[in-house]
């Protein structure tokens, strides 16, 4: 396969003179409305044109149906470009006027990491697993200020959230910080206004996180998708945990936008979280929020939705929007400036890169 890209889109072509296969589509995850992503045979070969979506990069792949009619889903062969993910690698075309963040190019030395346990409260049954990362050149006893990462070991190895912080604190653009990643384990479940989770989260595991880790004031707290949603639910149900929210790209489902995700297991207890939050009269905590959301997500609305909530409640939520799908690589490129922007107006900033 090979992509001719440009401003106006991209011309997909699979080459296929033996007839192998009795159809080839494009896959990718975008809102919608969804065009017709049926490729067309021409001589020997599968074309589609690809009018340009509303993002600058785009993570696909080909759903390919062979004569006998086994279907499978495959990267772009003829594409070198792809990404990594926990769902599995996906081809990407960038567009014209994509460019990754300029911080991955600075310097950011690799820190120390240390693993640790953190005890769960009533309902939960498992305990949470953390890696607290240090930045190089401070000791264990150092008191520091600490973000605590919903899906930490996903938002590091593919949105490169340790990197950033080792970035931001070399160029000086925040102060010296600590990371916890906080494992996932029961994702689903967990991350999908578990009332159970937030107990244990509050109220058992910082607790003890902080009686471990010397940290200066209240942690942070970031997440993406649903990691989004319970990290705002988590302080939501137990105010004053956190002294700030990171929240990307959040599942803030409701009826009105979401119905293609009723199959979730709990699409109505998400539903019925959202509704008490955005329903509020006035916001419990007075954390600040960030919220971030790329152009061409199916969260594009409900984050929306969320955002004119909190800011009718006098919360005064910041926005950023970056123009991409619901991607690791979209969070990561959303870090700088908006989770920096956060942070240096919690933890001050100490210099300019």
């Amino acid at each position: 396969m090979t992509a001719r890209v440009d401003d106006a889109g991209a011309l997909l072509s699979v080459d296929d003179p033996a007839g192998r296969w009795r159809s080839v589509s494009l896959w990718y995850h975008l809102r919608r409305p969804h065009p017709d992503r049926s490729f067309t045979r021409v001589d020997g070969r599968w074309e589609y044109w690809l009018a340009r979506p509303p993002v600058d990069r785009l993570e696909y792949l080909l759903e390919r149906t062979t004569v006998d009619g086994r279907s499978e889903m495959v990267l772009d062969d003829g594409n070198d470009a792809s990404v990594p993910g926990a769902f599995g690698p996906h081809s990407v075309l960038e567009f014209p006027g994509y460019s990754p963040p300029e911080w991955l190019g600075w310097e950011a030395p690799p820190g120390t990491r240390t693993d640790a346990t953190l005890p769960h409260a009533r309902g939960l049954r498992r305990d949470l697993a953390v890696t607290v990362w240090s930045p190089t050149g401070y000791g264990s006893q150092t008191p520091l200020p600490l973000l605590l990462v919903h899906d930490g070991p996903e938002m590091d190895r593919y949105a490169s959230v340790t990197r950033y912080a080792a970035a931001m604190i070399e160029s000086r653009a925040l102060p010296a910080f600590r990371v916890g990643l906080l494992a996932p384990a029961d994702r689903d479940a967990w991350y999908s206004a578990s009332p159970a989770y937030a107990r244990s989260l509050a109220d058992a595991a910082v607790p003890a996180l902080l009686d471990t880790v010397p940290t200066s004031g209240r942690p942070v707290l970031a997440g993406a998708s649903l990691g989004a949603l319970s990290a705002l639910h988590v302080e939501w149900m137990h105010p004053g945990t956190f002294a700030g929210l990171f929240l990307a790209s959040g599942s803030f489902f409701t009826i009105r936008h979401d119905e293609h995700e009723s199959g979730h297991a709990r699409f109505f207890r998400i539903v019925s979280a959202v509704e008490r939050i955005a329903d509020a009269p006035a916001a419990p905590t007075s954390a600040p929020a960030a919220l971030v959301c790329g152009t061409g997500e199916e969260n594009w609305e409900n984050n929306q939705a969320m955002l004119a909530a909190l800011a009718r409640m006098g919360a005064r939520p910041t926005f950023h929007a970056f123009r991409d799908g619901h991607t690791w690589v979209g969070w990561r490129d959303s870090l700088h400036p908006a989770l920096t922007g956060l942070l240096s107006s919690l933890w001050g900033v100490p210099g300019q890169h």
